[in-house]
């Protein structure tokens, strides 16, 4: 079958001159869309100008080509008709708008957000530094200071002042012997020596802690 140019002339819509080749045809839409292999609901939708319900606008200048091509019309006619319809289409579609509005970061409550989460962070940080060194310091040897004797002497005394400074409520021995330590840490003992050379074994201890020594050697002359 050869088909004539037909002119697009006329004030009507490209959908209604398709339409009205079909009629005089005598096909229907169902018929028609067995013959182009196009979906009946696309060519009711281009007859009617409702280019918003074609699937895009690539398969939309192909159904209408098609359709153009099936009536013998100027193809290039057709399609800038159509590409003048379909813009006047899409630009009456109302817009979109978003239902909120995306929160910009600049705006004050992001950053208010943000400084508590890092304020927080410190905080935690801060806390967990803080009982971490409380529990190393259970177990760190307590300071030891012996003032007296201040270095290894030599004497002719039978007694000794062993006396000095650890920390307030360590525990102090002297040669495994307990002694009694004030609260700000301070001891004094007297010790008795024998003759010849002895050895004095400060010892100073927490309850979990290690200890901490400090000897001194005292010589006792005739």
């Amino acid at each position: 079958m050869v088909f004539q140019k037909r002119s697009l002339a006329g004030p009507e819509t490209l959908g209604h001159r398709l339409r009205q080749l079909r009629q005089e045809a005598r096909l229907s839409l169902d018929d028609l869309a067995r013959e182009l292999k196009v979906a009946s609901k696309y060519l009711a939708a281009i007859e009617d100008g409702r280019y918003q319900d074609l699937p895009g606008q690539v398969y939309a200048r192909s159904f209408v080509r098609l359709y153009v091509a099936r009536f013998g019309l100027n193809e290039a006619a057709a399609m800038e008709r159509f590409d003048q319809e379909y813009a006047l289409t899409q630009a009456a579609r109302p817009s979109v708008r978003p239902l909120l509005a995306p929160r910009a970061k600049t705006d004050l409550s992001w950053w208010w957000r943000h400084l508590r989460l890092l304020f927080a962070v410190l905080i935690v940080l801060l806390a967990a530094s803080y009982f971490g060194w409380q529990i190393i310091s259970l177990y760190i040897p307590p300071d030891l200071l012996v003032i007296q004797p201040p270095t290894d002497m030599t004497t002719k005394e039978a007694t000794i002042t062993v006396s000095g400074q650890t920390d307030p409520g360590a525990r102090v021995s002297i040669n495994n012997q307990t002694i009694e330590v004030q609260e700000n840490g301070q001891f004094s003992e007297q010790v008795d020596l024998r003759l010849g050379l002895n050895t004095l074994e400060v010892t100073s201890k927490k309850t979990r802690s290690g200890e901490r020594i400090v000897v001194r050697q005292v010589l006792v002359e005739q």
